[in-house]
């Protein structure tokens, strides 16, 4: 029965409620049946009493009594006390009578039998009647005949009567028996509903307080225990599980679903932390390898971080130079593992050719196990297993683009591993900021070698010009010498040709002067920098002496040279000779690029806290897309170069130093076809201290 019962428990709710529904029809259909069936049977009753035996009783009683009535009739008419005759009035009466008791007692309500036993009786009754009709007519006929003739016929009508009365007693006694028999039949059907409606009723009780029993028990506890379990998870109770092995199969399935519910949120929490380790790990990479000036120290601190961080046993990593062969190594392993000695030459040379190769398939390698079946009959397998003993292995490629940079080992010794997909994308990140740091590294190892490099032929270049500087005037010196001489006629006179070509080379003399001079200022400049001595200078006073030493050159060229008598509280602090070495080398350049019949002028007013020198010119300008040039060393406008006049193109980048140098600033205005003007912002005397700190900052800059 326990058995039973705990089977019943164990079924689903969706059959316990069917077993319920089925047993309830059940029941309520019995009911129903048998409330038919007696309610069948009480309509039968019920009508047998009111349509048959009831009528068909009452019919036979009434023919009792007419009959009854007409025997008096007839008994007073034999003596004379009542009219002869009126008896017979009721023999039609009578007739009809007994036809309704035939009809009554004929009905299908009643049994066939019976029916067929009222039908005899009522016969033998209408029989009896109609003799007895017939003995009163005949002893009424011999009424006037002596008693001898008449008592005969008269006795004849009682015994006739008689037998009218046992008929109908005999019909009377039987209909009422039936008629008890229905009536009982109908009280005893009453009985047997009110009966099985109560069982069904109580059975019905029972089924439901089973029914209830069954729910809680299968249902109602189950959930109860599971929602506690769910209740103690909240609380912290990591280790409590629902029970699977009682309750309906619903409940044991949501147990089950729970329970791995919870085991599948214990694993993703343990995933969700390891990968969080990983993307700690990853971090501290990307921190220590931006961070490490040696590549060394950051390749073990990557193995040691990447060792510890994802749990494995050992990892190797090799980089490559640009021709392929190993070029350095790093290791990690557990603390109770030794170190790795090289790997055999065999796999030594393959590490370029492996990084290649999952390089070029954008992949890694990974094996669970290298003793799998299917993996350890390979030869490259078999040699990585004996050479490092792993039993499980991750290789990740080191590289930027398409170069290959090295390789990256992970191992476990004693057990297989599965290397999850987070974990590869971990390693492949710290992979690549190892390649960022393997990049850096060489990067830098060749700027280092490049600024030595550069450095030493910066120095070869300024000790090559003032070299060359220096040598270049002594012969320069010479040839001026002689070409003086040659024009004065200490050699004899000359002819108009020969004197043109010493004119020529005059020129040039003076030109490779100048680019003499201005390379040696340079060379300085480079060297020892910017060495200034400062001093407040009236503005006038350095225009005057510029425009006295640029007035020949502008005569000869026919180019008006104007000054504008600048403010006398305009003063400067510069180093003169500096400045108006700048301001020459500027009108110069405004004379020579101005032709004849332009005009040249020299300017200068307060700015703010500075002096503003203007040189402006209306000379052929500069295009536009030489302005932002101007300034380099050796750079010569377009136009000027396209129309052979000569320079060096070091005369603004000797401006510009110099005045840079004072804290100043230059800047040049022009149109190409119309002028150019050069303004040159220079620290006035109040600002003489600052003008100078910043100088000496720009020249030590230098």
């Amino acid at each position: 029965m326990r058995r039973q019962w705990r089977r019943l428990l164990q079924l689903s709710a969706a059959r316990q409620l069917q077993i319920l529904i089925v047993v309830l029809l059940v029941l309520i259909s019995g009911l129903v049946v048998g409330a038919l069936v007696t309610a069948h049977e009480q309509q039968q009753t019920v009508r047998n009493l009111t349509l048959a035996t009831g009528p068909g009783a009452q019919f036979n009683k009434d023919t009792l009594l007419q009959m009854t009535q007409a025997q008096a009739d007839w008994s007073e008419a034999m003596d004379g006390a009542a009219p002869a005759g009126r008896y017979k009035a009721v023999e039609p009466d009578v007739e009809a009578t007994l036809h309704r008791v035939a009809s009554a007692l004929g009905r299908k309500e009643i049994h066939t039998s019976d029916r067929v036993r009222y039908a005899a009786l009522v016969e033998r009754q209408r029989s009896a009647v109609t003799a007895w009709f017939q003995a009163a007519r005949a002893a009424e006929r011999l009424t006037d005949r002596p008693a001898a003739e008449r008592d005969p016929a008269r006795a004849l009508a009682f015994e006739r009567f008689i037998a009218f009365r046992q008929a109908n007693s005999e019909l009377s006694t039987l209909v009422g028996h039936q008629r008890d028999a229905v009536r009982a039949s109908a009280r005893k059907s009453i009985g047997i509903v009110l009966g099985v409606v109560g069982l069904g009723a109580a059975g019905a009780v029972l089924l439901v307080l089973l029914a209830g029993r069954v729910v809680r028990a299968s249902v109602l506890l189950p959930l109860e225990r599971l929602r506690s379990v769910v209740r103690r998870q909240r609380a912290g109770e990591v280790v409590v599980r629902a029970d699977e092995h009682h309750g309906s199969a619903e409940i044991r399935g949501l147990a089950a679903d729970y329970n791995e519910l919870v085991r599948s949120r214990h694993l993703l929490q343990e995933e969700q932390g390891r990968m969080l380790e990983i993307h700690r790990v990853t971090l501290d990479v990307a921190r220590r390898v931006r961070a490490v000036e040696h590549i060394d120290q950051a390749l073990e601190f990557v193995c040691s971080s990447l060792g510890q961080g994802l749990g494995v046993d050992r990892v190797l990593l090799y980089t490559v130079d640009d021709d392929g062969s190993v070029e350095g190594m790093a290791q990690f392993h557990r603390a109770d593992l030794p170190s790795l000695p090289p790997l055999p030459p065999s796999l030594m040379g393959q590490v370029a050719a492996v990084n290649d190769e999952l390089r070029r398939e954008a992949t890694v390698f990974r094996l669970p196990d290298l003793l799998a079946p299917e993996v350890r009959d390979e030869p490259r397998v078999g040699a990585f297993h004996r050479a490092t003993g792993a039993r499980s292995l991750l290789m990740v490629p080191i590289g930027v683009g398409e170069k290959g940079l090295g390789l990256l080992s992970l191992m476990t010794v004693d057990l297989p591993r599965r290397w999850r997909r987070y974990e590869i994308q971990g390693v492949q990140q710290c992979v690549s900021y190892v390649a960022q740091g393997v990049v850096a590294s060489r990067l830098a190892h060749m700027q280092e070698e490049q600024v030595a490099r550069l450095t030493a032929l910066d120095r070869q270049k300024t000790d090559f010009m003032a070299t060359v500087s220096h040598e270049l005037r002594t012969p320069l010196t010479s040839i001026s010498g002689y070409l003086e001489l040659l024009q004065d006629g200490d050699y004899g006179q000359l002819s108009g040709p020969q004197l043109s070509a010493l004119g020529v080379i005059e020129r040039n003399t003076v030109r490779l002067r100048g680019l003499i001079e201005d390379l040696l200022v340079l060379n300085k400049i480079e060297t020892s920098g910017l060495h200034s001595q400062p001093e407040n200078v009236a503005v006038s006073d350095i225009v005057s002496a510029v425009v006295e030493v640029l007035g020949p050159t502008a005569a000869n060229g026919k180019v008006e040279l104007v000054a504008e008598p600048p403010a006398a509280d305009l003063c400067v602090h510069v180093d003169r000779a500096q400045l108006e070495r700048a301001l020459i080398n500027l009108g110069s350049n405004a004379v020579k690029f101005t032709p004849a019949g332009g005009r040249v002028s020299l300017s200068a007013e307060r700015s703010g806290d500075r002096i503003a020198i203007s040189v402006t010119d209306t000379g052929i300008g500069i295009p536009h897309d030489d302005l932002t040039r101007l300034g380099d060393r050796f750079f010569r406008a377009s136009n000027a170069t396209a129309k052979a006049i000569p320079g060096t193109g070091l005369g603004l980048a000797i401006v510009r130093t110099i005045v840079e140098g004072h804290g100043g600033q230059m800047f040049v205005a022009s149109a190409e076809g119309e002028g150019t003007t050069v303004r040159l912002f220079l620290p006035a005397a109040g600002s003489a201290s600052e003008g100078s700190e910043v100088g000496d900052a720009a020249a030590n800059a230098r």
